[in-house]
């Protein structure tokens, strides 16, 4: 046997916790009826319908989904995989819809920043769409993006620590998109090892006294995993699966037996990458699912029935909630 003591203490430093293993506690109910309960939520100048919007990936936005929501009062980011975001800007200025897009960090975000620049279109949102945010080139394109839109409200992502979003804070993000390796169709966790579940990322990241939103992306399995990201310290959140699959939703129906699906892949899958290198994506399909607007329905019903079982009116109650966590032994 060897000598040498592992110190877990030095290497452990926290249990992790996804949305599947906390519930919420009811509180008193103080509405006459929940349909009285506020759903409208700010991020930027604006105030959206629901604190929910789809993710930023090319399975599950088109300019249809993005249209979709413009017209509903849902947030969206345009993805920025393949698009000619030029033109997509010019479509939704021209519908006199609010514009909303996604860049990376390599040569072709800063060309099609430059683009934009040219023309004088000032996106009212732009999201830096990167695997790891927490990078000196991120922070390079913060201060492109800071410089060239300044009232472009910018959002940040994905970083998973509290330390990452001060540091996303100071460098000019106006919200940073929390949550790495709990969507369904990634697989980063299984490829590399490194994943922090969402409850414990976002009670840890909203713990340090941030002055801008926090929203949560990925591992959305249930409408309640809304609830359970607001109150754990999310401003707003994405979801991809839950969105996808839709009339609405990006992707062709696939008849397959007489069943019909849509398409749902990761963005580091090789289906969207177009090659096999640095996978950490899947591709899956879902059952589609019809009318997306019976699932803002849906979302609206559901979130409202939170607010009355937090005890509070409107969502920012929910943050004043307690958890359980639900199965307590597997973690001792």
């Amino acid at each position: 046997m060897s000598d040498i003591k592992l110190d877990f203490n030095s290497k452990i430093v926290g249990h992790g916790y996804g949305y599947q293993d906390v519930c919420l506690v009811p509180a008193k109910c103080i509405v006459t009826s929940r349909d009285t309960c506020n759903v409208f939520t700010f991020l930027g100048g604006r105030e959206f319908s629901l604190p929910v919007c789809p993710s930023n990936m090319k399975s599950v936005v088109d300019q249809e989904t993005c249209i979709f929501c413009a017209e509903n009062n849902i947030f969206y980011a345009m993805h920025r995989f393949n698009v000619d975001t030029l033109q997509f800007c010019r479509d939704m200025i021209k519908m006199d819809l609010f514009v909303s897009i996604s860049v990376g960090i390599n040569s072709t975000g800063y060309d099609t920043l430059k683009e934009l620049k040219k023309e004088n279109i000032s996106p009212e949102y732009i999201t830096i769409d990167i695997a790891n945010a927490w990078y000196d080139r991120a922070k390079n394109m913060i201060e492109y993006i800071k410089s060239n839109f300044p009232s472009s409200f910018l959002i940040v992502g994905n970083v998973a620590t509290p330390e990452a979003c001060i540091d996303l804070q100071e460098w000019g993000a106006s919200a940073v998109k929390t949550g790495i390796a709990n969507g369904k169709v990634c697989i980063t966790r299984h490829k590399t090892g490194f994943c922090m579940p969402m409850i414990s990322c976002l009670m840890e990241c909203s713990s340090v006294g941030l002055n801008i939103p926090i929203i949560a992306d990925g591992g959305i399995v249930e409408h309640g995993d809304i609830a359970k990201a607001i109150c754990s310290g999310a401003s707003f959140v994405m979801a991809g699966s839950l969105f996808a699959g839709f009339n609405q939703s990006a992707g062709q129906i696939i008849d397959i037996n007489d069943v019909l699906y849509k398409e749902y892949y990761g963005s580091a899958s090789e289906k969207n990458k177009g090659y096999s290198k640095n996978i950490e994506g899947k591709k899956m399909l879902i059952k589609y699912k019809g009318d997306m607007n019976f699932l803002l329905r849906e979302l609206k019903e559901d979130l409202q029935s939170s607010i009355s079982y937090s005890g509070g009116t409107k969502l920012e109650d929910l943050k004043e909630c307690k958890m359980i966590i639900v199965n307590p032994y597997i973690y001792q």
